[in-house]
This record gives structure tokens, C-alpha cells and sequence, in this order.
């Protein structure tokens, strides 16, 4: 295989996909800007030209910001890459809308490929019944602690939340804060809600609003999950000011010492590298709910990044192949050791790859887990997300009441199907 490779530098730079002959591909990707993404893709390109030096690859790189305009705007013209890597939920899903989307099911279906993947990562990339890219990595939300800390105080991980209450009050005595939060830029408070939700109503809430479930609704417990959540910034559990506050300011009053726990994503493992000495990252799932109707197990949980191939390429053979490739056990557990993110492949995430804090969330949380449960920002439409987020901030802020949140929330995401 040949590689012709491209840096998208700026974004005065237009690009089209040009059509692939025999033995040719476009394959435009998001790993630049970042050493572990580019580290990664330099590995699965060469290994792939050592296995197929029969396809050449065109090659295009952005970081994802660029990228995203960039791959908009190919799309929209007509002329896009043959193989691209894409986003799950509503990115993806304007694609599919759009008749622009190669249906995997055919191709998935043989040796056992399919089977390959963690079936609930497959459907955070499937769309009405059908397969439209092959998801990568995964990231979950847990609780953050230090285990210096709490050994240090005497407090233990709570199992449930009622528990995770008196905990708050217990930290907030001692002069610091429960919970860490900086919600300047919106998601970091939606994984509060999110959790809320689906211990009190179950998983797959705004999948059944963005799949056209005439019956989907947030329930009574949206509402409740949105009063839980400004009760907590009531009671001052997060830091002054956290609506205000980045999410870079929060790790550090987390790291610190400042802050007792974080709700937050597998990527805090690398946010917490430069922690002070003495400082143990240890982690907790999100505590059951008495009473929820949801399952307990569930967890907080969002494919980040996917591989989908053109409707338009002419070469659909050779694309799934690269995919094949892209997706194989040994390029996915390179994938974990460069990247310390879980993968979506069976098995792929193995202790010597991920380190023991990242293999036991992936063995002891993900794969006990009854669902797991996408982001609900990635998922909704561009605009439905951006009534949440400022309707979850007013909630936060007492601006907004938590029925009027949800009623709110409700009319976007039947607006937004």
C-alpha cells in the first residue's frame, strides 16, 4: 500500500475527495494535533500498507475541530472521502439522514465481525436497524477520588446515593468541596443529569426521541433529575462559581486537594498525570438510586469516535477492508496502549495495555453493566444540544425551574428529531 498523506492546517484550505480507482481510497481522519492520535494512526497506516500494499491511500488529517468543517463541507458537495472517521449521534446521523452512508450489516455479518464489537457501542452507531460506521473507542463517566485523601479522612466509597449525600455534607465540613465542577463550557454538568435519569428511569431515554418514538419522554423523572441536581449546587456541593468555571479549573481544585470527588470521563486518567505526590486516582461507579426504575449497573457511556465509508465510493471492497483492519484485536489493543482509552473491540482492552485503573473501569464497571448509555449531547441533534445545555445551566443557576427545564428539553427534542 502507498500512503499519501495530507495535513489540513487551517481552515482557508478547501478540500474534495477526488473519485478512487481500482486500488485506491480517500481516507480522511481526526488523529492530528495530539501525539498519542497521531502516534496511533502512524502505527495502523503502516501496518496496514505492510499487509495491503495493494491499496493505496490518500490520506487527509485535521484536528477535530478543522476536521468537522471540513468533512461538512465535502459532504454537502458531493464529494466526499471514501473511508472517514465521524462522530456517533447526530454528526453521523445527518449523514445517514442524508442518504450519504454505506449500510454495514451485509459486510458485518460475516466471520463473525459483527460479534467482534460490544453490541451496545454498535448501536451508538446504528440508525433505524441499520449499521452505518464501525465504532472505535469508548469512554465512560465514574466518580474520581483520591485514595490518599480518603484514607487520610477516614471516608468510604458510598454505594449508594444517599450515601454519596452524607459523604458531601461529611467533605464540606472538613472546609472543601464535595464535587468538583467546572461547567463554563456545558457538558460537564449533563453527566449529573444524565446519571440521574437513567437510575431513576432507565437507559436509553433520548435514543427514543432521536430514533422517532412517538411515546418517548423524559417522565416525571426528568423533572426529578433536574430538581436533584440543582439541589446539590443548592447546598453549595460544587465550587463557587462552577457555571462559570472551566472544566481545566476544576480538575485542578480536584488534584489539588481542593475537591473530594469528579464526575467525569476516562480521560481524567490523563488529565491526573501531573497530580501532586502522594496523590492515588481511584475511582466509583455512580451510586444506585432507591427506587429508580432504571438499572442500577447502568453506566454513563459514549462511543467517541467511529469509521464510516461513502454511499458514493465505487471501491466499498477495499474500504471494508481497511475497516477490517482498522477495527482487528491487535491494532485496537495498540489502540489502548498508545491512547490509554478503552476500545469497543471484545477483549481488546487488556490490563497490560490499559494499566490497572482503566482495565478494572473497563472489567469491573463496563462489562457488569446491564446498558450502556450514550452521551445524550452527542446524540441529540446540534440544536436540541444546544437547549440543553443552557436549559441545564439555568436549572443550575435557579433561573429556570426544573418542570419548566423539562418541558424544555422535551418540545427541543421533539422539534429535533
Amino acid at each position: 500500500m502507498k500512503l499519501k498523506r495530507l495535513l489540513i492546517a487551517g481552515a482557508a484550505l478547501a478540500l474534495t475527495a477526488l473519485p478512487a480507482a481500482a486500488g485506491e481510497l480517500s481516507f480522511w481522519h481526526a488523529y492530528a494535533g495530539q501525539q498519542d492520535k497521531i502516534d496511533f494512526i502512524t502505527f495502523a497506516l503502516d501496518e496496514f500498507a505492510k499487509k495491503h500494499p495493494d491499496i493505496t491511500l490518500d490520506v487527509v488529517a485535521a484536528e477535530q475541530s478543522a476536521y468537522k468543517t471540513k468533512l461538512n463541507t465535502a459532504m454537502a458537495s458531493g464529494n466526499p472521502p471514501d473511508v472517514f472517521y465521524t462522530l456517533p449521534g447526530g454528526f453521523l446521523n445527518a449523514f445517514v439522514k442524508g442518504g450519504q452512508m454505506y449500510a454495514l450489516d451485509a459486510d458485518l455479518a460475516k466471520d463473525g465481525w459483527r460479534d467482534s464489537f460490544l453490541e451496545s457501542a454498535i448501536a451508538q452507531t446504528s440508525k433505524d436497524g441499520k449499521t452505518y460506521a464501525v465504532p472505535v473507542d469508548v469512554d465512560s463517566v465514574v466518580f474520581w477520588y483520591d485514595k490518599a485523601l480518603f484514607a487520610e479522612k477516614g471516608w468510604t466509597v458510598p454505594k449508594t446515593y444517599d450515601e454519596l449525600m452524607a459523604l458531601a455534607e461529611k467533605v464540606k465540613g472538613e472546609g472543601l468541596v464535595p464535587f468538583s465542577l467546572g461547567n463554563k463550557d456545558s457538558w460537564p454538568a449533563t453527566f449529573w443529569f444524565q446519571y440521574m435519569e437513567m437510575r431513576l428511569k432507565g437507559s436509553g431515554v433520548v435514543a427514543s426521541f432521536v430514533n422517532g418514538d412517538a411515546a418517548a419522554t423524559l417522565g416525571a423523572e426528568g423533572e426529578k433529575a433536574f430538581q436533584t441536581v440543582a439541589e446539590i449546587a443548592k447546598k453549595e456541593y460544587f465550587p463557587i462559581g462552577f457555571n462559570g468555571m472551566s472544566d481545566q479549573e476544576a480538575n485542578m481544585l480536584f488534584l489539588n486537594g481542593q475537591a473530594a470527588m469528579l464526575l467525569n470521563g476516562t480521560w481524567q486518567i490523563g488529565a491526573s498525570a501531573d497530580a501532586p505526590e502522594g496523590f492515588e486516582l481511584g475511582y466509583f461507579a455512580f451510586p444506585s438510586v432507591s427506587g429508580g426504575a432504571g438499572d442500577q449497573t447502568d453506566v454513563l457511556a459514549g462511543v467517541a469516535a467511529s469509521f464510516g465509508i461513502s454511499e458514493k465510493t465505487d471501491n466499498k471492497a477495499d474500504a471494508v477492508t481497511l475497516l477490517k483492519f482498522l477495527s482487528s484485536p491487535e491494532v485496537m489493543t495498540k489502540y489502548v496502549e498508545l491512547r490509554k482509552t478503552m476500545v469497543t473491540v471484545k477483549g481488546a482492552t487488556t490490563e497490560a495495555a490499559a494499566g490497572p485503573v482503566l482495565y478494572g473501569i473497563s472489567n469491573d464497571l463496563m462489562n457488569a453493566a446491564g446498558h450502556l448509555d450514550s452521551f445524550y449531547d452527542t446524540a441529540m441533534p446540534p440544536a436540541a444540544t444546544n437547549i440543553y445545555y443552557t436549559t441545564l445551566q439555568g436549572v443550575l443557576d435557579g433561573s429556570v425551574a426544573p418542570a419548566d427545564g423539562t418541558k424544555r428539553l422535551e418540545e427541543a427534542l421533539k422539534a429535533n428529531k
